[in-house]
């Protein structure tokens, strides 16, 4: 925790110092600096996350909570795995932007990487899998029955260093369609995709109606293939 000179109470993770900045990182993953000239007083924190965060959760579920970070970084069922497991998404945001799009015009439109749509982050589980009970759900009309669930669209990215190609492992290919870039994608539990050098988009009309499990993609290395393809990580 930090104060300044003009009384800001200011808290975050210690990232580095130096000659003129303290830099740290807040709750919501925000990086700043502050002059070390202004800081009256420095304190040691406790904790980033909210208090009270745990308070509505069972007894049943801290202690599933507990179990699941004590084991974490260790080797046993929760450790991350060393497969190339597609852990960064994006999921479509439902703005009149979309909702407009998806009633005019096919959900192949969505692959177009429309700069009006709006993505926001997701993340796969520590077992590398994409839950679908998390994202926003489109039901559009004339589309998904009375009664019945809609879909929701995902996507994520790869990153090519040359012409190369690129081998999809999905657990389940029910009720997805696919598209790389905006062209459709032949969907079969195992995908071999051919890439110009650059970066390339995966994208994915998921429909709740019919798919009840969570999406799990892995990356797997072509044979003969000396091209290097990754996944896009990060934020």
């Amino acid at each position: 925790m930090v104060v300044t000179d003009d009384g800001k109470v200011r808290s975050g993770m210690k990232l580095r110092q130096t000659d003129t900045d303290l830099l740290l990182r807040d709750a919501e993953d925000n990086e700043f600096a502050i002059p070390l000239k202004k800081i009256e007083e420095q304190t040691n924190g406790t904790s980033l996350m909210p208090a009270g965060l745990a308070d509505k959760l069972t007894r049943t579920e801290l202690l599933d909570l507990i179990r699941f970070l004590s084991e974490l970084g260790k080797v046993g069922d929760f450790q991350i795995s060393k497969q190339q497991l597609v852990r960064r998404w994006q999921t479509l945001a439902p703005t009149d932007a979309a909702i407009m799009q998806l009633r005019r015009v096919s959900y192949a439109s969505i692959a177009q990487n429309d700069a009006a749509l709006t993505w926001t982050p997701a993340y796969s589980t520590v077992g590398g899998e994409l839950p679908l009970t998390d994202h926003p759900e489109f039901r559009i009309p004339f589309r998904a029955k009375d009664g019945q669930l809609g879909a929701t669209f995902a996507r994520f990215e790869l990153d090519a260093s040359s012409a190369s190609q690129a081998k999809l492992l999905l657990n389940s290919v029910t009720g997805l369609t696919a598209w790389l870039d905006a062209n459709p994608i032949k969907l079969t539990s195992e995908i071999t995709l051919d890439l110009t050098p650059g970066r390339h988009r995966v994208t994915f009309v998921i429909e709740l109606s019919e798919r009840k499990e969570p999406l799990r993609v892995e990356m797997s290395d072509v044979p003969r293939s000396t091209a290097k393809v990754q996944l896009v990580g990060g934020k």
